[in-house]
């Protein structure tokens, strides 16, 4: 199998896209605590090809663009899970479903999947995410209200937050 990947520049840094031929499979910001590890997980499944061009992620890259300028407030882009337990994919789903501006704790999720009791294994598949943004893991705070961990750095998920919560939704 063949992977497609490029770097897209956004006003929160440099992000990368990797695509199927039909999906986008990964989303991640390049400098986040698991980029290595995710990369490795994809390299292992497929080959990364750099492109130039591809529509899947020339989609995305233009969607972003929206999303950061408050004019795009859900996302279109085809997505596809090509790694991930079973588990972390039903939490990767739940996530993909919270409203745009809408905020969450890691206990709602749990319950949204059938598994109340399964807190921090909710907690661990969150901080996996492959999709940043568009499996939006930065609504997702702690049950006292604080930010908790956000693999993509705080600051991001303040500033995403902040974003969301000053655009008309």
């Amino acid at each position: 199998m063949i992977l497609y990947y490029q770097l897209i520049n956004t006003p929160m840094g440099e992000m990368i896209a990797v695509a199927s031929d039909s999906a986008l499979v990964n989303l991640s910001f390049t400098d986040s605590d698991d980029y290595h590890t995710v990369i490795s997980k994809l390299k292992a499944q497929a080959h990364l090809k750099h492109v130039s061009f591809h529509p899947v992620i020339n989609q995305i890259a233009l969607e972003l663009e929206g999303y950061f300028h408050g004019a795009l407030q859900s996302f279109e882009t085809p997505i596809d899970f090509v790694i991930g337990t079973p588990f972390q994919q039903s939490v990767w789903r739940a996530l993909y479903d919270l409203d745009y501006g809408a905020r969450a704790t890691y206990s709602d999720i749990a319950h949204i999947i059938q598994k109340p009791k399964s807190v921090r294994a909710v907690s661990s598949a969150i901080g996996q995410n492959p999709l940043s943004l568009i499996v939006p893991c930065h609504r997702v705070l702690r049950k006292d209200g604080k930010l908790g961990g956000f693999n993509s750095g705080i600051h991001r998920k303040k500033a995403l937050l902040t974003m969301e919560a000053n655009t008309d939704a």
